[in-house]
């Protein structure tokens, strides 16, 4: 049952329905955004636009709102659209929230060390070429690269020597072409319309449509002489047939020394993913094509089971949203769609044989590109390196932050928990082994509370520190600061890193600092101490952000927590094995 909803559109074009929710207050904005070539611009711009705007103009403002706050706040680029969103259990936080997409959005501020600090430079550098180079060793990029045709999957996420040619006119020409107003929706829960116009009126949009982004073209590349990549283009009704059916489809299909790659949810034009094997030379399509269609009659349930790949990363407030926005969408097709698709399904039925065939359709093959083996060599090279000098940043809280918990009393939900990401459970678990081995080493119990463990491999570093059981809230308050903290978040900010963070762990009693997808893992646990060190001395900050984190956490035990607590436990517990 579609929900009850009020509808505007605000002055500037911007379509807005509201809907009454039933949890917090959330937004979603929908922003169709067409990947045109490989080289990720979509996904550049999406970054570029949490980075800077006029009212938010530091790079660190969307990692204070999300530390120092309720707020979860996110984006997300897929083959032709995407979602900017955010939820709070606080009207007046979500408001912010919206305000800092919507300055982001349509007042967005491009700068030239931004592109090169958030997208690439000096090989493996920017925070999105961090985010791709384990990618460009797998064979996808390969695969993407292979298929010439004018029908093929564009990497919305980007290729990484098209996405190095990224330039500040690139990004500013495809911002100004999709990024307006009129041609986006917002979907809120529980935010009515005359609050958000309010936020626009502040907003000096002067997005306008100039000359359209020009796409780029991948290099010509030298090919495998005996593999050959062989794709069919299958609609997406049927991705999660090929996708739950994978394993079995591939055991076939390596009897032919082929192997089915893992479906990628990444739609051409007309809606359809790629179906890939990669074979020998002397291997038809026909043979290929045969195997699949037979596979088919033989396991003909589930074929049309449709899922829709983007819904998980949301949560269920913003899925909420996103239901909405769907039925929305069905609802404003025009007639004469209505009436095609009406035509369509009149057809005779087929035969299951002909349904087979009209699934799998005709093949094409294509000779298979070769990695690209001597820039990964250089990037990795470029890593055993000492890297690059983090440059000084200004230690300031932002100012919005400050002012929205003065002007109001500042009602937070109990906090949420969230558990260490599944991408260091190895190194967590060479951490605990660590500090296991410490213990049982003949030092004095009471010394075993105040371990730390560092460890690495070559993409992440990860720090892990036993906290007394009487200081566990102190610690989760002080992670909130750590990761407010300019200084702290540089590596993340200079492209050093895919991402960077404290965290507490509850079921464990440990702080953890991470690093992701880093240029120097080995480096980054220094630098993480030096940062501390630094932060442990400024007490302006810790005051300024103290509130704010209290607000969050709404624990009466840590009401009286002082700026000069928090530097002590920072500098007793987190640096006295270090200094």
């Amino acid at each position: 049952m579609t929900p009850s909803s009020q509808i505007k559109r605000h002055p500037n074009g911007l379509q807005h329905h509201n809907i009454n929710d039933e949890q917090g207050f959330s937004a979603l904005i929908v922003v169709n955004t067409p990947a045109l070539d490989d080289s990720g611009v979509s996904h550049a711009v999406e970054h570029l636009i949490f980075r800077r705007s006029a009212a938010f103009n530091h790079p660190e403002s969307l990692f204070q709102l999300t530390a120092l706050s309720d707020l979860a706040i996110n984006a997300s680029t897929h083959y032709n659209v995407t979602y900017y969103h955010c939820h709070s259990q606080c009207q007046k936080t979500c408001l912010l929230g919206l305000n800092y997409l919507l300055n982001g959005l349509l007042a967005p501020i491009f700068e030239a060390q931004d592109l090169a600090q958030e997208i690439y430079h000096d090989d493996c550098y920017g925070v999105i070429n961090r985010e791709l180079t384990p990618q460009q060793d797998d064979q996808q990029g390969v695969i993407a690269r292979s298929d010439t045709s004018a029908q093929r999957c564009y990497q919305y996420g980007g290729d990484i020597e098209l996405l190095s040619q990224l330039t500040f006119t690139d990004i500013t020409r495809y911002h100004a072409q999709y990024y307006q107003a009129k041609k986006m929706h917002l979907v809120t829960g529980n935010i009515e319309p005359t609050l958000v116009a309010s936020l626009l009126e502040s907003i000096d949009d002067t997005t306008q449509n100039r000359t359209p982004y020009c796409p780029k073209v991948l290099p010509k590349a030298d090919f495998c002489n005996n593999r050959q990549l062989v794709r069919w283009y299958i609609h997406s009704e049927f991705y999660a047939y090929f996708s739950t059916n994978h394993k079995n489809l591939n055991h076939l299909i390596k009897s032919f020394d082929a192997q089915l790659i893992s479906p990628q949810y990444n739609l051409n034009n007309n809606q359809q993913f790629a179906l890939d094997i990669i074979a020998p030379i002397n291997v038809s399509e026909t043979v290929l094509s045969k195997v699949l269609i037979s596979f088919i009659l033989k396991h003909p349930e589930g074929k049309s089971v449709e899922e829709d790949k983007q819904l998980h990363k949301f949560s269920p407030e913003i899925i909420r949203l996103f239901n909405y926005y769907q039925t929305l969408v069905r609802d404003l097709e025009t007639n004469l769609t209505k009436s095609i698709a009406k035509n369509l399904t009149k057809k005779p039925p087929q035969s299951l044989t002909e349904h087979a065939t009209f699934i799998v359709g005709r093949g094409t093959a294509y000779p298979l590109q070769k990695q690209l083996q001597q820039k990964q060599a250089q990037i990795k090279q470029q890593q055993t390196k000492t890297p690059t000098a983090l440059l000084p940043v200004a230690n300031l809280l932002l100012r919005p932050l400050s002012e929205h918990l003065s002007e109001n009393e500042y009602p937070q939900s109990e906090y949420k928990h969230r558990a260490l990401p599944t991408l260091f459970s190895s190194l967590l678990l060479r951490a605990q082994q660590l500090l296991i081995q410490q213990q049982d080493q003949g030092q004095h119990p009471e010394l075993h509370q105040n371990r730390i463990a560092e460890v690495f491999d070559t993409d992440h570093s990860l720090i892990v520190i036993n906290i007394k059981e009487k200081e566990q809230g102190l610690a989760l308050l002080t992670s909130f600061i750590i990761n407010a903290y300019p200084t702290f978040l540089a590596s993340r900010t200079q492209g050093h890193c895919y991402a960077i963070a404290s965290q507490y762990v509850m079921e464990s009693h440990h702080l953890v600092f991470y690093s992701a997808f880093d240029v120097a893992p080995y480096f980054r646990l220094t630098v993480i101490i030096e940062s501390l060190k630094i932060l442990c001395k400024d007490l302006p900050f810790i005051a300024a952000a103290l509130p704010l984190a209290k607000s969050k956490l709404n624990n009466i035990e840590l009401k009286n927590v002082t700026a000069d607590s928090v530097a002590e436990f920072i500098s007793h517990n987190l640096l006295t094995s270090n200094t």
